[in-house]
């Protein structure tokens, strides 16, 4: 994504004019979050806080994630935000921002928000596990009729399916990274993936499921922000995001896994796996993907996602830690 224009960032801020909103110095994990839209804080008279989320139009010629269309991602958060305004206004079923207002265009061309107060601290010391189990288990409880046939809500996939079906348009970088060999073991496992997760219901998914994305508040709240990727897919998809990006200590890592995993026996936890690995190893791919495009032959972190997608392919103790 490219930096905004002067003329880009003129039209934020002349939004956050419209309503009479100061911009101010926004908190710095939120000044680091930008990639497709240009965030501004605003505070009004009263003191209150607002973000506005202004997006970005794509480059011409830009590279896409595999089958994301340009709009997808501001229409995506908008239509979801719509929705939430209709279903769950108090934000119960899903703890995020409330929407002040949403701009004119098709997609819209920016988001007013609440500015959520985060507590006071380092994502270490704020975020525990507590929060984010919490924060899964509302997702999965939100029923997913309710995205699906929406006008302007281009639902994402997130399943052994669409990974594959997203791994296939990849196929010329891929296959240069990891050879025929791996390219057929890839195609066995999302095969095997999808035998053990096909009879599972979908649930809501994040899809950016992310610490920078989880936003505790001074009373202990945990909430979401960021649904440009929402859809609805695998129920461990958005733990597997989560799980592989993370930093924290190992130990910390898991335990986490292990309350995820929870008293899941038999073919439960078989299925648990499966839907994990499938997830892991197609972020693997992507990222192997976008390193070559980035790096081509120089790729600095090719041995170690490529040790990633082998450990999900193989799964066991060479991916989860007993």
């Amino acid at each position: 994504m490219n930096p905004p224009t002067d003329a880009q960032l003129a039209a934020a801020r002349q939004v956050l004019a419209d309503f009479q909103l100061e911009e101010i110095e926004p908190p710095r994990a939120l000044a680091e979050c930008r990639r497709t839209s240009l965030l501004l804080v605003g505070k009004n008279a009263a003191g209150n806080s607002f973000v506005l989320k202004h997006y970005l139009p794509h480059a011409e010629g830009e590279v896409l994630p595999a089958g994301v269309r340009p709009n997808d991602y501001a229409w995506r958060e908008t239509g979801f935000y719509r929705l939430l305004d209709s279903v769950d206004p108090n934000r119960r079923e899903v703890p995020a921002p409330r929407t002040v207002a949403i701009g004119p265009g098709e997609p819209p061309a920016w988001l007013l928000l609440e500015l959520l107060p985060a507590a006071v601290g380092p994502k270490e010391e704020v975020v525990g596990q507590d929060h984010v189990m919490a924060l899964l288990g509302k997702l999965a409880a939100v029923p997913t009729d309710r995205l699906v046939g929406r006008r302007g809500f281009p639902v994402a996939h997130w399943d052994p399916v669409a990974y594959l079906e997203r791994v296939r348009t990849m196929y010329d970088s891929v296959l240069l990274v990891i050879g025929e060999s791996r390219w057929r073991s890839v195609q066995s496992f999302f095969a095997e993936a999808l035998r053990w997760t096909e009879s599972r219901d979908h649930v809501l998914v994040h899809g950016e499921f992310l610490e920078d994305n989880i936003v505790v508040t001074a009373d202990g709240e945990p909430h979401l922000v960021d649904f440009e990727n929402l859809g609805i897919g695998n129920r461990d998809h958005d733990f597997a995001w989560f799980w592989i990006h993370s930093d924290r200590h190992p130990e910390w890592k898991r335990q986490l896994l292990a309350r995820w995993f929870g008293s899941a026996v038999g073919g439960d936890r078989i299925r648990t796996e499966w839907g994990m690995r499938s997830a892991i190893a197609y972020l693997a791919l992507r990222r192997l993907h976008w390193s070559f495009l980035v790096h081509g032959d120089e790729d600095p972190r090719l041995g170690q996602n490529l040790a990633l997608l082998d450990a999900a392919l193989a799964g066991g103790a060479e991916l989860f830690p007993a």
